[in-house]
């Protein structure tokens, strides 16, 4: 048989274009595979994947050297079992060389999948998994995190847009919210419906826009009873749709930390969605702008690393408690539009005896006459500067 048409049969990439966007990220997989040979790559689904992995193709210097299967590819579904991709792998072999990665995408239903990654460990292969709602509990997992890059110039379109680079040359408005909410439809399409065969469409969709519009602390419980009463929902239901946005990287789960006990509250949690257009487009872009700054500003430290929690000290209550390894930082978003009222919050952060850096985050010094900005350990500082001059890897 012609080799160009036996290499029909393989999915491959058509990988010359692509946009150089995750050289740590790839540095991360690279460590991991060379220690390892084995890593979970997840994220929310979007295109950014494709790019990714022609990115990790180039510059690792493989493009003629890999094996990669897709099963959103295999349109007249051939490949159903783990013997079925052996074969085809064993085909790759055969006709070229043992690859030398092997990457595997959209795989969870495959039947007897955890055999066939169990034989490509066995036999020395370096694999990267592709997928969100599959979780191996001995390979090590990388989240690939939105990226903030926040100038003066770009903070209010990405405030309301976020930052999807197609979407940032678009000029004309209508045109770009109807694109953002056909991407956002396609997320929950393919990483809620499809991966974890929802049966009611409406009821989910509901339950996701309920939460995007209510930035406040819930048991799954409360938010069970909030739900079900505007619209009938069990309480298994609502963990599961929880769970499945969880998984699917759509929203990240929060808790707060109580600075005098050291001890994490599990008992409520707030949720925060890991693009703000997705959660701006489920209310027809009208969010609340303190929700989408909060928002923002909880992207911005996850793609940095910290652990996030809202933080209490004893009776004070306030935006962020981040840590990172030996990094603390406390933050209070302010709504207060007296002086007399400001400070009243500066004594409470100052009242914080961990160390570490205190930020009371304004939304405008001039507006509320402020001369001072530094008193004792607590930083004022406006909200929009904060997001820009944060550092970012």
């Amino acid at each position: 048989m012609d080799n160009n048409k036996k290499k029909q049969i393989f999915f491959s990439l058509s990988n010359e274009e692509y946009f150089k966007y995750n050289k740590e990220n790839i540095i991360k997989i690279t460590n991991i595979l060379n220690k390892d040979r084995l890593v979970i790559v997840n994220w929310m689904k979007n295109n950014w994947k494709i790019n990714f992995i022609k990115e990790l193709i180039h510059e690792t210097k493989i493009k003629n050297n890999y094996f990669y299967f897709n099963k959103s590819d295999d349109i007249e579904n051939n490949i159903n079992s783990n013997l079925d991709l052996l074969k085809i792998l064993n085909d790759y072999v055969q006709l070229y060389k043992i690859p030398k990665i092997v990457i595997l995408q959209n795989i969870s239903k495959i039947n007897w999948i955890k055999e066939f990654i169990s034989y490509l460990y066995k036999n020395q292969y370096k694999v990267i998994l592709i997928w969100n709602s599959i979780k191996i509990w001995w390979i090590k997992e990388l989240e690939i995190k939105n990226r903030p890059i926040i100038t003066n110039e770009n903070i209010n379109s990405n405030l309301k847009y976020w930052f999807l680079l197609d979407i940032k040359q678009i000029d004309n408005i209508y045109i770009k919210e109807k694109i953002l909410k056909l991407l956002s439809n396609d997320i929950f399409l393919n990483s809620i419906f499809k991966d974890f065969s929802v049966k009611s469409i409406e009821l989910y969709i509901f339950t996701i826009i309920y939460l995007s519009k209510n930035n406040i602390f819930y048991s799954l419980r409360e938010l069970y009873k909030q739900l079900d009463s505007i619209n009938k929902i069990s309480l298994k239901t609502t963990i599961d749709y929880i769970d499945f946005s969880l998984q699917s990287k759509i929203i990240k789960r929060s808790y707060k930390y109580d600075i005098k006990t050291k001890k994490e509250i599990t008992s409520k949690a707030k949720y925060y969605f890991s693009d703000n257009w997705i959660r701006n487009s489920l209310v027809d872009y009208k969010l609340n702008k303190y929700i989408l700054l909060e928002n923002m500003i909880f992207n911005i430290l996850d793609y940095n690393d910290f652990i996030i929690y809202s933080g209490i000290n004893w009776k004070f209550e306030f935006s962020f408690y981040w840590i990172k390894e030996k990094e603390k930082i406390f933050i209070h978003i302010s709504r207060q539009e007296t002086k007399e009222e400001l400070k009243k919050e500066i004594n409470k952060l100052n009242k914080i005896k961990d160390e570490g850096k205190k930020y009371l985050l304004v939304k405008n010094i001039k507006e509320l006459a402020i001369k001072k900005i530094q008193y004792n350990n607590v930083l004022i500082i406006e909200i929009n500067e904060f997001i820009i001059n944060f550092k970012q890897k």
